[in-house]
């Protein structure tokens, strides 16, 4: 069964450490799904930019979205499929795959209501490759920036994944006392809890949106979500 990955942080500054990351995960037919949101925030800075986030999204207008391309596929993209086939994994970097619709609301030129090619993707699976993919989406003739998270979910369902797996540099989902959260039962009780601020907000939506589209389990760092817990 398919096994999708989502790799963010500060595991995407060094490329050879997350090719590593990824490897060890695998355990069949996988598609990766990538952020780079350390890194646009870098670019940003250089370019005396600010970045302002509204219930953990970045706000997006047309400079914005023109430092994501930059910082996503010219820096993060690029570096992390050579590195993976340096790794000798067949990745292949997928550009196109991913489409959305214009997110209503403060956040400019975000999408939401993500779609994917699921068809390219099966065939690629099914040739042995594993296909990479920038959270960044097309819609009707322009870009959209795309939550990872949700790109991540959208994916998952729409291959009909058993795994989403979310690599990040945080050790997993934590309480109000800062341990970590082993098998959480109820996804809504967190997205209420007022220790769940931040990116954390959007990556326990796509566990929920992920859990409810047929995906057997959720991995966030430790803390694993599973159907019938």
């Amino acid at each position: 069964m398919t096994t999708v990955l989502k790799i963010g942080g500060t595991l995407l500054d060094d490329p050879v450490k997350a090719a590593g990351a990824i490897q060890a995960k695998l355990t069949g037919p996988a598609v990766v799904v990538h952020g780079g949101g350390k890194q646009i925030t870098r670019m940003l800075e250089r370019m005396n930019a600010e970045s302002r986030f509204i219930d953990g999204l970045r706000v997006t207008d047309e400079h914005t979205l023109h430092v994501v391309s930059l910082a996503l596929l010219g820096e993060v993209h690029a570096n992390l499929v050579q590195a993976m086939q340096t790794a000798q994994l067949p990745a292949v970097g997928l550009f196109g795959a991913v489409q959305a619709q214009r997110r209503e609301g403060p956040w400019g030129l975000v999408g939401s209501a993500v779609k994917t090619d699921a068809a390219s993707l099966k065939a690629l699976l099914q040739a042995g490759k594993i296909p990479v993919i920038p959270t960044l989406a097309t819609s009707f003739g322009s870009l959209l920036n795309v939550n990872g998270d949700e790109t991540a979910a959208a994916l998952a369902v729409d291959l009909g994944a058993r795994r989403l797996i979310f690599l990040t540099d945080v050790p997993g989902v934590q309480d109000e006392t800062g341990g970590v959260i082993d098998r959480p039962r109820d996804v809504d009780q967190l997205l209420n809890s007022s220790f769940v601020s931040g990116g954390m907000l959007p990556k326990l939506r796509a566990v929920k949106a992920a859990l409810v589209g047929g995906v057997r389990q959720v991995s966030v760092g430790q803390t694993v979500f599973e159907v019938g817990l």
